[in-house]
């Protein structure tokens, strides 16, 4: 099954179904004006045709289930970051713009296919996304390119086949692995050859951990305690951290409510400890992060400013 689109109408100009005997032909239907189950034109094929040979048609063509053509590109409408996984997903995909593009490639340092690199990016947020872009475009809730949201996924397809995945960055953007000669880039979408988009984000998804003051430790989970710890807290901003990136010293983003910064010798990278009712993962580090001192991330500076110097008892999670 293949179809053909108008680049000055964006219409389908056709459909072909074959039968043992026959090829049905629908031509130069505009699916901005019509709907193909019901246009007096199509209605005259089916008379024209016979009835029987068209309901073998209507079965194959169902458009919900043809992955291929289920939707062809109306606008891209703008968007911005909604929610905090969005906005720190696209923080985090950024940094890796101007690093190669490599064929078959999954490093989103020294280099990744468009499939790899999106699929090494959602990795990072949980999601273990299939390796190639066809399979990529099954996963997920389908949906018409023109609600993309920023941090879903756009396909682009030519003759049937989907070739190159991107992830929409709102404002009709993108961040995608484009070619050898261009690399990890910051595009727009191609009107012409998106098909759909997939949300993998939940709307309702937060990310791991919640606020800093949020108790989500039972009683249950307090293991050893590791001593009174002076808190500090820190944003991804260049006067807490002398860059804003946003990755931590382990090379996962920065999450308020899971990320905290540590001394390594005391508490290894990895290790999850309750302070305050509250679970946070040992991530990063900083050069003031010295013995029985905490820094804990928060999603601005003003926040980190406010909250000052305290003091806590840490214990590790059992």
């Amino acid at each position: 099954m293949s179809f053909y689109e108008n680049d000055k109408n964006k219409a389908i100009t056709g459909w072909k179904f074959k039968s043992r005997k026959r090829i049905i032909k629908i031509m130069y239907i505009n699916l901005y004006k019509k709907n193909l189950d019901n246009s007096d034109e199509t209605k005259q094929q089916i008379t024209t045709t016979g009835e029987e040979q068209y309901k073998t048609a209507e079965e194959t063509v169902k458009p919900e289930e043809n992955a291929a053509l289920y939707y062809t590109l109306a606008s891209v409408k703008e968007g911005t970051p909604s929610g905090e996984i969005r906005e720190s997903i696209l923080q985090f995909a950024s940094q890796f713009i101007g690093n190669p593009y490599v064929w078959g490639g999954t490093s989103l340092t020294d280099g990744a296919d468009c499939s790899g690199f999106v699929q090494q990016i959602y990795k990072q947020y949980g999601y273990d996304l299939p390796r190639v872009a066809e399979d990529q475009s099954q996963c997920g809730t389908k949906i018409p390119v023109e609600d993309a949201q920023p941090g879903d996924l756009i396909f682009y397809a030519k003759e049937g086949h989907i070739y190159h995945v991107v992830m929409y960055a709102g404002d009709g953007k993108t961040i995608e692995a484009a070619s050898t000669k261009l690399g990890i880039i910051e595009s727009k979408v191609n009107t012409k050859n998106a098909v759909w988009a997939t949300r993998i984000i939940n709307d309702d998804y937060t990310l791991a951990g919640g606020g800093i003051s949020n108790v989500n430790a039972t009683n249950e989970m307090y293991g050893q305690n590791l001593g009174n710890f002076q808190i500090t807290y820190y944003c991804a901003c260049e006067i807490c951290c002398n860059k804003a990136d946003g990755i931590t010293a382990t090379g996962t983003p920065v999450v308020e409510g899971q990320t905290i910064a540590v001394d390594p010798r005391v508490i290894p990278y990895g290790t999850k400890v309750i302070i305050g009712g509250h679970i946070f993962t040992a991530e990063d580090c900083g050069g003031a992060i010295q013995g029985n001192h905490i820094d804990i991330y928060v999603n601005n500076h003003a926040e980190a400013t406010a909250l000052g110097v305290t003091n806590a008892d840490v214990f590790l999670v059992k």
